[in-house]
Parts: structure tokens; C-alpha cells; sequence
């Protein structure tokens, strides 16, 4: 076999190599939703990625017979070493054809790059963090991907195993149909939710968007502190979210748990305007903007992105109104089902008021480690 050749990126020729070579191997996949050029060449730029505000980078791309056959990248975040530990790296943005020694050899280069900024384990896929697009799809192939989640070939987790990875944890996603049978006393459960003294659930008005994603960059922050690979997130990231959401948002289905005035728990749902960013193929202009407005008028699918509620406050049962109304109001607004995703298979507490809701696990998306000596 001739030699595999692993290139750093150095150029933005190669950078935007990296960024479309995932058209070479899901060019005949019906399920895979092409990302927006555009943004994946701000995100991996150095200049320009709210990332490399807090983290560090080394972008790879693999050479067979003169053809690119492969990309990852290999980086470090100081945040998750701030609040986790110093010794874990990352790897992100994998792409490969189904052979094992051009995975072997990109990886091996991320492990040489990390070992040499002093890592002693590998983690991923993460495209760069855990709350970007992340995770490797194991189970769930027959089925688009929703909005901001990941989608690979099956082979991918193969090439994991032949590489020496293994299994670091799993996460999960739900979907919740209109149709679906609720456990009996919900509606009583949520009743009593609300007529709690001081307590109000509120709706998103769009005057208010910039304080009310202020809020939930502070809630997320504290309340997936026990999640695992949790780290609160950077004023970068949430100006970033703040631009993302603005496409995407369901004002009438985005909650707001009000104590006494304060802001204890949020629930974000957001439309799946993944079938319409197929029809751009990667391109906003000219006419890639057109097509997702148009579109996106007859999505019929949600994702309940996140949900959380300050610790002192999660007995009081505000995850079972935030669900319930998100489905009896999702269902008048014209929507069929919503995911809910993606939930970290030691979140107990959540898996278990899904399972109330009758929701069906349907997706499984495996992150993957590897630890070496020095």
C-alpha cells in the first residue's frame, strides 16, 4: 500500500479543503445534512473562532495517491482544564473513508500533537466543544439527524475500536409524539406546579431576547455542573448562541421558570431546519438563504436543545410543566413531535421524566477515549 501522508493545515486553501471534504464521502447519503461552508471556515479559523479565545488547535488532513482521504483535528480547551483536568485532550471534525490505517494514521498524529502539549488522554469526536456538534452517531442511522446534532457512517465507531479507542460514555435522544401516551397524573403533577406561591412560567418575547439569553448562559453554566465534560460557557459562546438561536427559536415554546422575580430554570426549544439546510447544500448565497426560509415554513419537527433548573430549585417538578407544555403547545402550533437531545446517560433525573412522557430512545451518540504512558 503507498504511503498515507499527514498534512497540518497551514493555508486557507487547505482550510477550505478540510471544510468540504465531507462531500466526498456523503455525496450518496440520503440522511446527511451538508453544514454551511460559511460558518465551519469562521468556526476553524484562528482568527476568527470564538474557540481559540480559550482553546488551541492542530488541524490535519490525510494524502493517499495524491487524494484526500481523511481530516481531524486535535485540541486542547483551558476551560475544561480549569474546571476538570489537565491531562485530557480532544479530537474533532473526523471524516474518513472506511480504512483503517488513513483513521490510524490521522489519529496518531492527533495523539502526537496532544503528547506534546503534555495530554495523556484523547477524548471525542468534539467539534470543538461538548455543546457544538459532538458525539459519534452508534445507533439511529435510519433517520435525518436533527438540527446542531452529529451524523457519520457506521463504519466510524468501527475505525474507533480498530484504533485502539474505546467507549468513554454514551448520550442519548429522545423523541416525544404528539400522539404519545402520558403517564397518568402528569397533568395533575403540573397543576400543582404552577400554583406554587411566587412561581411563574413565562414565555420568550423577543424584546427581551439578549437578557433572556443572558439567563440561560448563566442557568446552563450552573445546572450541568454534574453532567459529564461540563464546562460553564465563555461570554464568546454565548454571544454565539444568542446568533444561532435568532433562525431558530419558537418564542411560544421557549420557557422561563420565574421565582419571586428570578430566573431559576429554562426550557429551549428550537425548530429542525435541518431538511431545509439539505436543499442549500452547504451555501447561503445566492439562493441557499431562499430555500431554507422557504423551507422552513413546513417544519413539522422540534428540538428541546436544553433544559435546566438552578439545583435549590429542582424539587418543586418544573422539568415535568416545562415537557407538558412544549407538547400541548408544540400540537397547536402545528408540530408533530420534538426531540429531546442530546442527554448524558448518567442524567437519571431526566432519562426518567422522558420515559413518563413515553418518549422513545432513538439515537445513541458515543464519545471515545484513549489513554497513553509517557
Amino acid at each position: 500500500m503507498e504511503k498515507i501522508e499527514i498534512v497540518p493545515v497551514t493555508s486557507r486553501s487547505q482550510l477550505k479543503t478540510f471544510v468540504k471534504f465531507p462531500w466526498r464521502i456523503y455525496r450518496d447519503d440520503p440522511y446527511w445534512i451538508p453544514p454551511l461552508i460559511r460558518e465551519d471556515m469562521k468556526a476553524l479559523d484562528r482568527a476568527k473562532g470564538t474557540f481559540f479565545q480559550f482553546g488551541e488547535a492542530r488541524l490535519f488532513l490525510a494524502y493517499l495517491k495524491g487524494e484526500v482521504v481523511g481530516r481531524m483535528t486535535a485540541h486542547i480547551s483551558r476551560q475544561y482544564e480549569r474546571y476538570h483536568d489537565k491531562e485530557t485532550g480532544f479530537f474533532g471534525y473526523f471524516e474518513c473513508i472506511p480504512n483503517p490505517e488513513v483513521s490510524q494514521a490521522l489519529l496518531a498524529a492527533g495523539e502526537d500533537w496532544l503528547r506534546s502539549q503534555g495530554k495523556s488522554r484523547i477524548v471525542g469526536p468534539m467539534s470543538f466543544t461538548i455543546y457544538d456538534i459532538s458525539g459519534m452517531l452508534m445507533e439511529g442511522f435510519d433517520a435525518t439527524p436533527v438540527i446542531l446534532t452529529s451524523y457519520n457512517p457506521p463504519y466510524y465507531n468501527d475505525l474507533m475500536l480498530q484504533a485502539g479507542y474505546h467507549k468513554a460514555i454514551d448520550w442519548y435522544a429522545f423523541l416525544v409524539r404528539k400522539t404519545s401516551t402520558l403517564r397518568p397524573g402528569l397533568q395533575r403533577i403540573a397543576r400543582r406546579v404552577m400554583q406554587q406561591e411566587g412561581l411563574e412560567i413565562q414565555t420568550l418575547e423577543m424584546k427581551n431576547f439578549k437578557e433572556r439569553v443572558q439567563q440561560v448562559g448563566h442557568i446552563f453554566s450552573e445546572a450541568w455542573m454534574e453532567n459529564w465534560g461540563h464546562v460553564p460557557l465563555t461570554e464568546g459562546q454565548i454571544n454565539d448562541l444568542a446568533e444561532e438561536l435568532k433562525m431558530v427559536i419558537v418564542p411560544e415554546l421557549t420557557y422561563f421558570a420565574m421565582y419571586h422575580g428570578e430566573c431559576i430554570g429554562f426550557s429551549l426549544s428550537i425548530k429542525d431546519l435541518n431538511p431545509a439546510l439539505q436543499k442549500a447544500n452547504g451555501r447561503l448565497f445566492p439562493f441557499g438563504l431562499l430555500k431554507i426560509l422557504w423551507a422552513g415554513r413546513k417544519v413539522r419537527r422540534l428540538r428541546t436543545i436544553a433544559m435546566g433548573v438552578l439545583k435549590e430549585h429542582r424539587h418543586r417538578g418544573i422539568d415535568i410543566a416545562f415537557y407538558l407544555k412544549t407538547i400541548e403547545q408544540g400540537s397547536k402550533l402545528g408540530f408533530e413531535d420534538s426531540e429531546c437531545s442530546i442527554i448524558v446517560e448518567s442524567n437519571q433525573r431526566m432519562i426518567g421524566a422522558l420515559e413518563d412522557l413515553s418518549a422513545e430512545r432513538y439515537k445513541t451518540y458515543r464519545f471515545y477515549e484513549k489513554k497513553w504512558k509517557d
